[in-house]
C-alpha cells in the first residue's frame, strides 16, 4: 500500500511505503522530526502515478525520490 504524506514546514509531499506491516519512505524521510500537514491520502500504485502527473496532492510537488522509487516497480 502506497500513501502521499504531507509535513508542516516540508516542501515535498512524500510517498510511505508499507511493506508486511512497516510503513517507511522511499527516500528515507524522517517523520518523527515533523508534524503532519493534513490527512494523507491513500491511492492505488496507478492513482499515485496519475497523481504524480498531475502535480496533485494539493498543489504540492512529491519528492523526486519517491516517485522514482514508484516507477522503478
Amino acid at each position: 500500500m502506497y500513501t502521499i504524506i504531507r509535513f508542516e514546514n516540508v516542501e515535498f509531499a512524500h510517498v510511505q511505503v508499507e511493506k508486511g506491516g512497516q510503513k517507511s519512505f522511499p527516500c528515507g524521510f524522517d517523520s518523527s522530526k515533523h508534524r503532519m500537514e493534513k490527512s494523507s491520502l491513500r491511492l492505488d500504485l496507478k492513482k499515485i502515478r496519475v497523481a504524480v502527473a498531475k502535480s496533485a496532492n494539493a498543489d504540492s510537488d512529491i519528492c523526486g525520490i519517491c516517485v522514482g522509487a514508484l516507477y522503478s516497480l
